[in-house]
Formats: C-alpha cells, structure tokens, sequence
C-alpha cells in the first residue's frame, strides 16, 4: 500500500514538473514568435516591415522610442490559453497561405492584404480594442478636437472601435479598401 502512494506522490510530482517545463516553453515560444524579426522573417511580411509607411507611422518612428512588436498589436496577450490559441492557429494558417499561393504576384498579395486587414479590423472591434489597451490607457486619451473628444467617448462607451477612425496609422492603405474604411 505505501508503495502505491510514493509512486503515485511521484507520478503527481512528475506531472507537475513536466507540467511547468511546457508552460515554460510555451511562454517563450510566445514570446519569440511575437517579434518583429520573427514575423517578417517570411518574405511577404518582409515587404511590409520594409514599407515606407510602416517605417514612418507613430508604432514604429516616435519621440518616446516606444516601439511595439507585430504580437503587440496582433496578438491578445490577456490569456495565455488564448495567446497560444492564435499563434497556432494564425502560424497554421500563414504557412499554408505561403505555401498554396504566389505572393510575388502583386495582385495575389494585394488580394491577400485586403483579407488579413478585414480579419484584424473585425477582430479588434470583437475584442473589445484589447491590443489597444494593453498599452494606451483609454480614459487618458485626451484629443484637442471636438470631433476626437466625441470619438474618444464612444471609445470608453464600448460603442465603436480604435481602427474605426485609426485604420491606416501602422499599415497602409489595402489596394481594394472601400473608401468608408480609409
């Protein structure tokens, strides 16, 4: 009988360790696979991180030398269930998408970006603006105009979202964006 129990201490004890080793990896792996030298690592994203307006937004060229990663605003970091759920599911999706088609064909990839720019509009409203919030503070937000004012107090009412009226600050313009969304 208690050599039942020491071995099943030591499974549980075994588990455990194992347990925290994966949770440990998979913390870096997250953390890794958030970055921009991991992310423009495959030759279409290349192409963004060297766009002229990617370059110059406030992301990415500012007076605070803050700058965020693509996992910053890319990916939910409330969770880490949610976090490892999006880098598996978004990595999947994106290795096929290289695979199965021609980027280097302009209108192949300016057909794939007004997708991808669809995709993270509608899942940042969905969301709540949670990328958003996880660095700019939404009550401290203090626009100059009347206009910003208003915007920014639907903003706190949870009535609209950050990329309704900031559509285009890190990305440009997707070839065959409507001109609501510009």
């Amino acid at each position: 009988m208690r050599r039942w129990i020491f071995i099943l201490i030591g499974a549980f004890v075994a588990g455990g360790v194992a347990g925290a080793a994966a949770m440990i990896v998979s913390i870096e792996v997250n953390r890794h696979t958030s970055t921009e030298a991991f992310c423009t690592s495959c030759h279409t994203m290349a192409t963004v991180a060297a766009d002229p307006h990617y370059v110059a937004s406030r992301h990415i060229s500012n007076s605070e030398a803050v700058r965020p990663s693509c996992g910053d605003c890319h990916i939910r970091k409330t969770n880490w269930f949610v976090e490892t759920y999006i880098h598996i599911k978004s990595g999947v999706r994106d290795v096929i998408a290289e695979l199965t088609q021609n980027f280097d064909d302009p209108k192949v990839w300016d057909a794939r970006r007004v997708e991808l720019a669809k995709e993270v509009r509608d899942t940042m409203r969905a969301e709540d603006n949670a990328t958003c919030k996880d660095c700019h503070t939404v009550g401290s937000i203090t626009p100059a105009s009347q206009a910003g004012q208003a915007s920014h107090a639907m903003l706190r009412d949870h009535k609209m979202a950050c990329v309704d009226c900031h559509t285009n600050l890190v990305h440009g313009s997707v070839a065959s964006q409507s001109a609501a969304e510009k």
